[in-house]
């Protein structure tokens, strides 16, 4: 029988080895792609030079249509909607990899029935008394790294291209960039905060349909349901097919806790780099990432307590749906039976030890791939 030890080890070599695969891929991409910017910027300006030596004025500078002007918009918000989701994912495999003991103990607190419930050291111990030991504090690990990649990459995109798309036509049509000439209805903070709202809420919308499968197959192997990752995902079909992965419930309670926490940490966020992190950055560029960890860590924090209850029905849903129907409110309801109030807060320390740290580790590195790719 392998030692879960060195397996473990191999399954983190492995995730390394992508990673860095995944960087330099990421890396030539951006340069490429700024190569091809310069040398149509060049043709462009060559062409323009006549035998005379002057240079002719641009047709897009004399005038621009506004359906050329709209193309480009949308153009503009797909390329770096397409930056964020590399750099995003890319950052979420990073974090993944680096905090996934917390998310392990984290899972089998909130799965833990009956009125009492597990403490931190409690819940490790039966972790790390199960065949495997220290390993299956790792459980789970390679589909939650490589799962949450499509995921959060497919999220961050599209929360991206919805910022750049839905902020200029609010302000267009309430701000200060109105063009009827009328009175600016709402200020531009106020939209910009709107904005954040509506795009992190479709964002979220999107990837928590591809976030469920991953998360359920993971959850069942943090709580010992399964051995092994194939395992796992063979018997899961060979007993349900796809339903298995797409429990009852499984994806409305995704999207009821997802949405509210993106919406806490991305406001959050963006509020803390516009006023802190930029600003500082500017004076003393050479600590941007530890502004951008503290940036995430008190934004994740925020997010992760405010929606710990929704995690918890999401925990019971994904990993025992059938016995509450699928029903959010039934699976509420009997939380409240167990435990009450409090029993809503169970796993809240182990998820706050996990998303504290992830969230800074991510939006370091996320912010890192933004700027390696040449993402606005």
């Amino acid at each position: 029988m392998p030692n879960p030890i060195i397996s473990s080890i191999t399954r983190a070599a492995f995730l390394l080895s992508l990673f860095l695969l995944s960087t330099q891929t990421a890396i030539a991409s951006a340069r490429l792609f700024s190569i091809t910017n310069d040398v149509h910027s060049s043709k462009s300006v060559l062409n323009n030079i006549p035998r005379g030596g002057r240079i002719k004025p641009s047709p897009l500078a004399a005038s621009t249509s506004p359906s050329a002007t709209s193309k480009k918009s949308t153009s503009n918000a797909v390329t770096e909607g397409l930056k964020n989701t590399l750099a995003s994912g890319l950052a979420a495999a990073c974090s993944k990899t680096m905090l996934a003991p917390f998310d392990t103990i984290k899972t089998v607190q909130q799965h833990a029935k009956g009125g009492k419930s597990l403490g931190l050291l409690e819940a490790g111990r039966k972790i790390t008394s199960r065949p495997g030991g220290v390993g299956n504090l790792y459980a789970g690990l390679g589909v939650a790294a490589l799962g949450s990649m499509p995921s959060v990459g497919l999220y961050f995109g599209v929360y991206s291209y919805c910022k750049r798309m839905i902020g200029p036509r609010l302000r267009g049509c309430l701000g200060s960039e109105r063009e009827d000439g009328k009175e600016t209805f709402c200020s531009d903070g106020a939209l910009k905060t709107v904005t954040i709202i509506c795009s992190a809420a479709i964002g979220n919308t999107v990837a928590s349909f591809s976030r469920v499968p991953y998360e359920v197959v993971k959850q069942s192997l943090q709580t010992g349901q399964y051995s092994s990752t194939f395992q796992a995902m063979s018997t899961m079909w060979k007993d349900g097919g796809m339903r298995s992965f797409f429990p009852l419930g499984g994806v409305s309670i995704q999207m009821v806790r997802d949405i509210p926490y993106a919406i806490c940490t991305l406001l959050t966020y963006e509020y803390i780099k516009d006023n802190w992190v930029v600003p500082r950055s500017v004076e003393d560029p050479n600590k941007r990432w530890a502004r951008d960890m503290v940036a995430g860590a008190t934004s994740g924090g925020i997010g992760s307590y405010l929606t710990n209850p929704f995690d918890v029905i999401k925990t019971r849903l994904q990993t025992a749906g059938n016995s509450y129907g699928g029903s959010i409110t039934a699976c509420a309801a009997a939380v409240m039976e167990e435990g009450g109030y409090t029993a809503f807060l169970r796993g809240s320390v182990p998820r706050l030890m996990h998303k504290i740290p992830a969230n800074g580790c991510f939006f370091v590195f996320y912010e890192f791939f933004r700027r390696v790719l040449g993402a606005e």
